[in-house]
């Protein structure tokens, strides 16, 4: 359904590469800066949490880049796979990755307990909708403000827009404004703990002509 041919689909094969990307990209984002000031391997413990996330999304989502470059990368989950169980990890993969992360990240891991409340908050909030839940997006700096991730959204909203689909996503302080700018409208806000930190987070959908799943 959310199949976007003139976007680059990754695979297996670029996953090393993504989390490169994806490491690159947020240790400039503060909600994840907060949470690795005690690591000292910060960018392998971003590498080897974020491949969790883009095992998940190339197994039941769709995860998209402009290019084979990878110069930007959207993690796109459909409502009825959103929930990260265990079992959905042991099958993308990622379950392994959980244990590497626990030997180089724990304090990493420890202070993100919050993220636990984003989900148990979208699951609240978006019950009996249809919706593609927005898992990730980043963009290689090397690649930032050449509208690589406006592309990446405007992508996937020709294909939501027309099969009605609520598109949501959960941002921090430093991406808001941004998913405001392409039509997100917020729902909820609220405050995530990490470490001694209280972060301001914004629940956030767009397409508000909500309907019911079947």
């Amino acid at each position: 359904m959310f199949e976007l041919n003139n976007l680059y689909r990754l695979s297996d094969k670029d996953i090393e590469k993504a989390t490169e990307v994806y490491a690159r990209a947020y240790s400039e984002i503060t909600l994840y800066q907060k949470g690795l000031e005690d690591v000292e391997d910060k960018s392998l413990v971003l590498k080897l949490f974020f491949e969790i996330s883009i095992r998940f999304g190339i197994k039941y989502g769709y995860t998209y880049a402009p290019s084979d470059q990878l110069e930007g990368i959207s993690i796109w989950i459909p409502y009825e796979r959103a929930n990260m169980t265990m079992w959905r990890m042991i099958r993308s993969g990622g379950f392994k990755n959980m244990f590497k992360l626990v030997k180089n990240g724990r304090k990493f891991l420890a202070s993100m307990k919050g993220f636990s409340q984003l989900d148990e908050d979208r699951h609240k909030s978006m019950t009996g909708k249809q919706y593609l839940h927005l898992m990730s997006l980043a963009v290689d700096p090397e690649y930032q403000r050449k509208g690589i991730a406006s592309k990446l959204l405007k992508a996937m909203f020709e294909k939501t827009d027309s099969c009605g689909y609520i598109t949501y996503v959960s941002a921090d302080i430093d991406n808001v404004d941004f998913y405001k700018k392409h039509g997100f409208k917020v729902i909820k806000e609220l405050k995530i703990k990490i470490k001694d930190y209280d972060l301001p987070n914004w629940e956030m959908v767009r397409n508000l002509n909500i309907t019911s799943s079947s």
